[in-house]
């Protein structure tokens, strides 16, 4: 399988952290069923193959739309490939992806939307434009339509953006309450802002960014016990970092080291 990643251009770079394509090289490519974990991230995902499918913590199996968004995870989900492989995704900043339609984000939490709830007039159109040209082409035409719906939606959250900004450069260890003091915001506010912007609480999302700093630098923490482990990432006792872990991955600390099947957008 071909896969190839695209920088944002200028305009897009602020709220896209990625674009990348992955296409079959042969009828005999095959995505087999990964683990995916909660990640902090929206994607927004362009088939012009044949969709996956998706398999929820539930164990439910479901076959993706041509297009879709997937909003921040409280849970993990599995996917695979279901015929020939081929799509344009769109990885955006936590803060990024509510500056591009009307949809607030909270109706979708850990849940994915189809674009046509996004972009009503549209949707036909993107999709059909990416159909028999080449990825370049296909990173052009994706990035002038993002363009065109960040321009009519783009909204004025700077406090909020900057908010999750911080939890993310601060690995999650800031309490609501110094949050709220450093940028001088009411915390209901923060909390109706973070909800309209990335669909979850700020408490829930400083929660996943710790875990997911965990899981970048595991050789960070390599020597450290379970409960050391737990008390350096701002849980109470062992025993809550282990269900907090496993309510993110399905499975224990343990249990993850032990597996390669796993994988989450870069942090």
């Amino acid at each position: 399988m071909n896969y190839t990643e695209y920088k944002p251009n200028d305009t897009l770079s602020e709220y896209i952290q990625l674009i990348w394509i992955a296409e079959s090289e042969s009828v005999e490519d095959y995505y087999p069923k990964e683990k995916i974990l909660p990640d902090g991230i929206i994607e927004i995902v362009f088939h012009f193959a044949d969709p996956f499918l998706t398999y929820n913590a539930k164990r439910e199996k479901i076959k993706q739309p041509k297009g879709f968004a997937i909003s921040q995870m409280k849970n993990f989900i599995e996917i695979e490939s279901d015929g020939t492989i081929g799509f344009v995704s769109v990885r955006f900043y936590p803060w990024g992806a509510h500056h591009f339609f009307d949809e607030s984000i909270s109706t979708f939490l850990d849940d994915t939307i189809d674009i046509k709830n996004l972009w009503p007039n549209d949707f036909q159109n993107i999709l059909q434009a990416i159909q028999g040209i080449d990825n370049n082409e296909r990173i052009n035409i994706i990035q002038k339509f993002l363009e065109e719906q960040l321009e009519k939606y783009k909204k004025e959250t700077i406090a909020i953006d900057n908010a999750i900004k911080l939890i993310r450069e601060t690995k999650g260890e800031y309490t609501i309450e110094e949050l709220c003091n450093k940028l001088n915001i009411h915390h209901k506010k923060l909390e109706r802002g973070f909800l309209n912007t990335i669909g979850t609480t700020p408490k829930v999302f400083s929660r996943t960014t710790r875990f997911l700093h965990l899981c970048h630098h595991l050789k960070e923490y390599e020597n450290l016990t379970m409960t050391q482990l737990a008390y350096r990432l701002g849980y109470y006792d062992q025993a809550h970092f282990i269900k907090g872990f496993k309510a993110f991955s399905g499975i224990t600390p343990k249990e993850y080291f032990q597996q390669n099947n796993i994988c989450f957008a870069e942090f």
